[in-house]
């Protein structure tokens, strides 16, 4: 009778086990596959985003520091306060999310101090009109993090609703970049496909067809 009871629980264990060996050789292969994707392949999906924005607060800290003024009279306790300031205006992230509204989407991989970068960002200023849909993502590495904020107010992006400026914090960068030549820009189609790339400056007219 013993035996027979045995018997019968492991058979009943059988299939569970199965089930579980079948489910982690799935999860391993999913792993496996995602890390196996060529992002640098037309048609390949868009990486992970999470991108730190950096927005233009100089007005904003000027004002701030001329409230400041009248209430401490310690510098380094206007000096902190004014930081907590430029933090707090820049906690927003930028994921995939943020970028989803059924339209292509230029992502331009940049160095802040590059002057062709500087070149293809006024290019693009000069013609933000055509970006009524499409989004524009300026996208620099960490290591570039502290040349942005006076890339931003130089060229003034953050007047351009459509044109995003951050740092990449998920290795997108790594991911995508050919080590070509900067600026490179990246398109994804609406499902967030690669459908071209390009390396170098390039002229809006080359662009326009991908911009909506």
């Amino acid at each position: 009778m013993l035996r027979r009871l045995l018997l019968l629980a492991l058979l009943a264990c059988t299939p569970y086990a199965y089930g579980q060996g079948q489910n982690n050789t799935s999860k391993a292969t999913e792993k496996k596959d995602a890390t196996q994707i060529d992002y640098k392949q037309m048609g390949a999906p868009m990486p992970r985003l999470k991108v730190i924005p950096t927005y233009d607060t100089s007005s904003y800290i000027v004002n701030e520091e001329m409230k400041l003024q009248d209430s401490l009279s310690h510098k380094k306790k206007k000096k902190k306060m004014t930081q907590e300031v430029i933090q707090d205006k820049s906690k927003k992230v930028i994921t995939n999310k943020d970028v989803d509204n059924g339209a292509n989407l230029l992502v331009m991989m940049f160095n802040p101090t590059c002057s062709h970068c500087e070149d293809q960002t006024e290019r693009m200023e000069k013609n933000i009109a055509y970006f009524s849909k499409s989004k524009l993502l300026l996208l620099a590495t960490p290591n570039q993090s502290q040349y942005i904020p006076g890339f931003v107010a130089k060229h003034h992006t953050a007047s351009y609703p459509s044109m995003i400026v951050g740092m990449d914090s998920s290795g997108f960068i790594d991911k995508v970049f050919l080590y070509q030549a900067l600026p490179q820009i990246n398109i994804y189609n609406s499902d967030r496909m690669l459908i071209r790339t390009f390396t170098g400056e390039v002229d809006v007219d080359s662009l326009k067809q991908y911009i909506e």
